[in-house]
């Protein structure tokens, strides 16, 4: 019963930080990351008794939540999913519903494209510092124990990443 308690504290703690991490890396849809956040928690309940938070408390779900996404688009194929519309209805036969559809997933592909463009003219560990700091949520310290830094070469990090992004604009 204490076993539970503590899972519960640690998903309530860490599930919308795993959420955000999730959504970010599956294209902003909500579905895919509910259902594989959801996995990602089942994952980490059945291997509760290897979670030690004096080690880190949080670096342990976000490498179950790492690994669990490269699995997830490693064994399915992308597809770009029917634009949500009432599929009964006439407007999927006619042109104008496709232009205005794929107008609509072009913009939204432009943009992400654009954030990945200038993420990928950065070196890995700063990329990824910046995702962890600015879109996830997690503070320097977390960071620093996710990629075995100190808070204040994350902090220097990050703000040279930023700096070079704001060269690259």
């Amino acid at each position: 019963m204490a076993e539970k308690k503590v899972f519960e504290k640690f998903y309530n703690t860490h599930f919308d930080k795993v959420y955000r991490f999730v959504f970010f890396r599956s294209g902003g849809n909500k579905e895919l990351a509910e259902d594989l956040v959801s996995e990602i928690f089942m994952k980490a309940l059945d291997h509760f008794d290897g979670y030690d938070e004096n080690v880190s408390k949080s670096a342990w779900i976000m490498t179950i939540s790492k690994n669990h996404l490269a699995n997830h688009w490693r064994d399915t194929k992308k597809t770009s999913p029917l634009p949500e519309d009432d599929v009964g209805d006439e407007s999927y036969t006619t042109d104008a519903f496709w232009l205005k559809s794929g107008l609509s997933v072009g913009r939204k592909q432009a943009n992400n494209a654009e954030v990945y463009e200038l993420l990928a003219q950065l070196e890995e560990t700063e990329a990824e510092i910046v995702t962890l700091h600015y879109i996830i949520g997690y503070n320097y310290l977390e960071i620093g124990a996710m990629k075995n830094m100190s808070e204040g070469a994350i902090k220097v990090a990050a703000h040279r990443a930023i700096k070079k992004l704001r060269t690259l604009l």
